[in-house]
């Protein structure tokens, strides 16, 4: 949640009185000094962390004075420090409602809106804060957000670029653009730029885990030394405990020392994993009614072409199998613009549904499956849509988004032009690779060997299935060939999209094969408890 403050109040400033003061009465400028006084203290007090004393103080001016724009937009900034997304949502669009003139305050519901997942929303906020303020580093921010949760790495890149050409040492900057370096592959800057901040005395949890994320090879800090400096105070006791476990455990590796690293691995991600348990139900049931169906549907597969539309390249694996590095090498030919792990098919189905009427929920879910076929034209339409806005003059647009391989067999049928490669990768490297990451969201079963390792076979399934059922539009690359032979992997794809190969120099993929043998004892005995 980026950092938007109250403006200073117009008088010398002073201890605020939080005494409530009736305004029938007090003078007018008396009731104006207090109010504005007990609002900065709030303001403080939230910027302290002290956030429940922040949160009555601002309560208190809205129930005496519920037009007040400035309280409601303090009291949403609580809420969202709070991770109280929806009442953060209602006080700021009450405040947005107040004055739809705030820029501080549309910039502040887009921040919101992001966290909501609703990036349209949040889009046409920042719209509106941009109309008025098109020149701001905090805006320009919010925009490469907006952009890097839409999976627009390259336009992120430039938003977060012109920020901190007004703002040089804006901290929100820096690490997005350094996070959009990152998964362009352009690992050498996107080090610089976490470097920087440590040498700006702006050292937190998410510089070191993002250090943690790229490739050995280009970390050269100390994390231990780095993470023995941080101030507990950042955030949360179990927060601060789980990351830094993890940076941990990634250091430790580095330096060769496994068994350290493994110690700190296990204990962290029991305590994740007991805490995903409804989440892991979840997905476990997901996953079966998706291998049952595709199992079980024997009909004729039917695939849609359409020559006035780009090939929708799907890049699918379980995670950490190699599906960023294969459409990097698939980036190579010409006419493909990476997609990376965009949302265009999961707002097309979302767009479905409510364009139907139908109940989303995160109990229901939201897949194509559930939808009445006379819907499918519709659905299509709005992939369609989505597509549009993304592929510019490219004839192939990639998608990287693992959790795909459940909509697979119905994308094949309902939307134009699809393909798919799907990866594979040694099943121990996999899973250890899992356990060593600290997802965002999701991914409960990656917190327990037993649980990724079934999770990967259930993946590997869904693969064989997908190939044995669509062999005209599926091809499977193994990590491992795809690591000891690149241009192999691009000239699979060039055939599968119809494409030609160039002779050109390919990037460093990196090789991370054979990760997992100095933990081979530790996972075993992981697996047979």
């Amino acid at each position: 949640m980026m950092e938007i403050r109250i403006k200073s109040p117009p008088w010398p400033s002073g201890k605020a009185s939080t005494t409530t003061v009736t305004p029938a009465a007090s003078h007018p400028v008396d009731l104006l000094r207090d109010t504005h006084m007990r609002l900065c203290e709030a303001d403080e007090l939230r910027q302290h962390r002290k956030f429940d004393h922040a949160q009555k103080i601002c309560e208190s001016l809205i129930r005496e004075h519920p037009g007040y724009m400035a309280a409601h937009h303090t009291l949403g900034l609580i809420h969202a420090a709070k991770r109280n997304f929806d009442r953060a949502f209602d006080h700021l669009s009450r405040a947005v409602m107040l004055n739809p003139r705030s820029w501080m305050t549309l910039t502040a519901l887009a921040s919101v809106c992001l966290e909501l997942r609703a990036t349209d929303m949040a889009a046409l906020a920042l719209d509106q804060a941009r109309a008025i303020k098109p020149r701001d580093a905090t805006v320009l921010v919010m925009l490469g957000e907006i952009y890097t949760q839409e999976h627009e790495f390259e336009r992120a890149k430039e938003a977060f670029r012109e920020a901190i050409a007004l703002e040089d040492d804006l901290y929100a900057a820096i690490m997005g653009l350094g996070f959009a370096c990152e998964q362009l592959g352009q690992n050498a800057e996107a080090v610089e730029l976490f470097k920087s901040l440590l040498k700006r005395g702006m050292s937190t949890l998410g510089v070191l885990l993002a250090f943690s994320s790229v490739p050995s090879a280009f970390i050269n800090v100390d994390l231990l030394a780095e993470l023995d400096k941080l101030s507990r105070n950042q955030t949360d006791e179990r927060e601060f405990e789980e990351s830094a476990a993890f940076i941990r455990a990634r250091a430790l590796e580095n330096a060769g020392r496994h068994e350290e690293a493994w110690q700190h691995l296990v204990p962290v991600n029991r305590a994740i994993f007991l805490a995903m348990q409804e989440d892991l139900r979840g997905s476990s049931q997901k996953q079966t009614a998706a291998l049952t169906a595709l199992q079980g549907d024997r009909s004729e597969a039917v695939v849609i072409s359409d020559s006035r539309q780009p090939i929708s390249l799907f890049i699918l694996g379980p995670s950490r199998s190699g599906k960023s590095t294969m459409e990097q090498l698939v980036a190579t030919l010409d006419g493909v613009k990476r997609g990376y792990e965009n949302p265009s098919v999961e707002k097309a189905i979302r767009r479905t549904f409510q364009q139907a009427n139908l109940l989303e929920s995160r109990r229901i879910g939201l897949h194509i499956g559930l939808l009445p076929p006379q819907l499918y034209p519709q659905c299509r339409d709005f992939y369609l849509e989505e597509l549009a806005g993304r592929v510019g003059s490219a004839r192939v647009f990639t998608n990287s988004n693992p959790s795909l391989i459940y909509e697979a067999q119905l994308m094949a049928s309902v939307f134009p032009n699809v393909r798919f490669i799907l990866l594979r990768r040694n099943l121990e490297d996999t899973i250890l690779r899992m356990y060593q990451y600290r997802y965002r969201t999701g991914n409960a079963y990656s917190y327990d060997l037993k649980a990724a390792r079934d999770y990967v076979v259930w993946y590997h399934q869904m693969i064989d299935l997908m190939a044995a059922k669509f062999p005209d539009i599926v091809r499977i690359i193994n990590y491992e060939g795809m690591i000891a032979n690149p241009a192999a992997a691009v000239r699979v794809a060039a055939e599968l999209c119809g494409l030609r190969t160039t002779d050109g120099p390919l990037p460093d993929v990196g090789d991370d094969r054979g990760c997992a043998k100095p933990y081979y004892d530790f996972i075993r005995a992981e697996l047979s408890r």
